[in-house]
């Protein structure tokens, strides 16, 4: 809130300023959830720990929803279930191991990927370029439907019109829409990427948690 406060004092359009913010909300998500979560030491306390993170994000949403016209409130709903995925699939990932270092690194590694994935529009134009039409094309619709801020900013392209890699700046940086047509911009694609990754982490932690403790018991049963 603090990102749309300022834009407002710098008599940035308001819309520009909710945007600044929802971006904000996006990467924050993507950075804190598996950093916090990393610190729980049961399942349920990672996931209140980072689950946090996305329910901060849903109170700003809801300030941007009654101050700016563009964030209806069934946007904001979306942009939530798309930011509780983004934290889901983070959360699940540290649980991955069974130290508190290992947590650690999991959510390192998890922030990572998920920057990558925000960042996409940057990156993204080497492959675009190098490949056949239909292959960029896959590529670039993989690029925009694993972006969780194009996700959350496809909740606004029915007031707001904006589209990211439409933008003035963007528009002379990324590749997307260039070298190859961007999809059409969808809100949920992006929720079903990264709940269905934090259900695939979720069962790969059970599973080797159970393969530990039947070690565990082995070893204690031979001792």
């Amino acid at each position: 809130m603090g990102v749309f406060a300022a834009g407002l004092a710098w008599r940035m359009p308001r819309l520009h300023a909710a945007l600044a913010a929802l971006a904000v909300c996006v990467l924050w998500t993507a950075l804190a959830a598996p950093v916090l979560a990393a610190f729980g030491r049961t399942a349920m306390g990672a996931l209140l720990r980072g689950g946090i993170v996305a329910d901060a994000s849903l109170a700003s949403l809801l300030v941007l929803w009654a101050a700016c016209d563009e964030m209806t409130f069934p946007a904001a709903l979306k942009i939530y279930c798309i930011l509780a995925a983004v934290a889901l699939a983070g959360i699940a990932a540290t649980r991955l191991a069974r130290t508190p270092a290992g947590r650690c690194a999991c959510a390192v590694a998890a922030s990572a990927v998920l920057l990558a994935a925000l960042a996409s529009p940057f990156w993204i134009g080497g492959s675009i370029h190098s490949q056949p039409r239909a292959t960029a094309e896959g590529v670039a619709a993989a690029a925009v439907y694993a972006n969780p801020f194009y996700a959350a900013t496809a909740c606004l392209t029915e007031t707001a019109r904006f589209v990211w890699h439409q933008a003035p700046v963007m528009y002379r940086i990324t590749r997307i829409g260039d070298y190859a047509a961007a999809p059409p911009l969808l809100w949920y694609p992006a929720a079903i990427v990264y709940l269905s990754a934090a259900g695939v982490l979720a069962i790969l932690a059970a599973l080797a948690g159970g393969v530990r403790r039947r070690f565990a018991a082995t070893d204690t049963h031979s001792n």
